[in-house]
């Protein structure tokens, strides 16, 4: 088994201090899919560019970060790849000061590819919370949801909590989540059933499409072996969450193209093996 040795460093440069290697683009079919959705007017696929200049419209402010992660793998016979690039937009005047603050706030992360996909738009966040005292209730909220983007193909509506899942697997929007469930493991008399994911009031099996997406991290992570994929069957997913308590309501939107993460991890993973395995020179050392 061949051990790699890898490690990924968030740094709060634009530039690394030494050369990287480098990570070629690719032109792949799905960063031109047109999007049912999009969040403040950015959508999957979108150029990094392009994700700035929305979110700049949007605040009145040109302030967006781009956070820089440095991936430093190392093969088993010490080559080592060592690449740097933009992990993701943030609002860096959003911070943990605001956040557990007593005003109401709006704070965005838009989630990017590598190199391999010129940085382009993989997956999209944002919260808003409010603590105003004419702010909408739930119900009120999830009712423009639905009016704005139709039936969801999930839902679970809590005294504190709820949750909309639009969901697409390859076949396209999954009309309802729990049928498909139905569909794909029928209840059989007398024998248990082997669900263990409890969502939407109802206990799913780990193979229904797009029903583990939530809280998946969307960033690229360099494994090898690589783990098996639990969201091989869905192309995307956009998520609404509504938490409500008696001083504050917060909704958290999540945007995420499965079908661009895949082909982004599995280019990436690609290139830094052909790098890593690549025939060396030999050494000029005085012997």
């Amino acid at each position: 088994m061949r051990l790699f040795h890898a490690a990924c460093i968030a740094t709060a440069l634009a530039s690394a201090s030494h050369a990287t290697d480098q990570l070629t683009p690719i032109t792949s079919d799905v960063s031109t899919t047109d999007h049912p959705y999009s969040i403040l007017y950015i959508l999957p696929g979108m150029s990094v560019k392009d994700a700035e200049i929305a979110l700049a419209e949007h605040f009145q402010r040109e302030e967006m970060h781009r956070e820089q992660v440095s991936l430093n793998i190392r093969s088993p016979k010490g080559r080592e790849f060592k690449h740097q690039y933009a992990q993701r937009l943030t609002t860096p005047w959003i911070d943990p000061f605001v956040r557990m603050g007593p005003d109401s706030y709006e704070e965005v992360t838009v989630d990017l590819a590598t190199d391999v996909l010129s940085n382009r738009v993989l997956a999209i966040h944002r919260t808003l919370v409010m603590v105003e005292q004419d702010r909408p209730a739930p119900e009120a909220i999830i009712n423009q949801l639905i009016d704005t983007y139709g039936q969801p193909s999930g839902m679970e509506l809590g005294t504190y909590d709820s949750e909309l899942l639009y969901a697409f697997d390859t076949n396209g929007f999954i009309v309802d989540i729990k049928q498909l469930e139905a569909e794909m493991h029928p209840i059989v008399p007398n024998v248990p059933s082997t669900a263990s994911l409890s969502r939407f009031g109802s206990q799913f099996h780990d193979d229904v499409p797009c029903i583990q997406v939530f809280g998946r991290s969307t960033f690229y992570k360099f494994q090898m072996p690589r783990q098996e994929d639990p969201n091989t069957t869905c192309d995307m997913a956009f998520i609404v969450k509504i938490r409500s308590s008696s001083g504050k309501t917060a909704v958290d939107f999540h945007l995420m193209d499965f079908r661009l993460i895949r082909a982004n991890r599995n280019e990436t993973d690609t290139q830094i093996l052909k790098a890593l395995e690549a025939p060396q020179s030999s050494s000029k050392l005085k012997l």
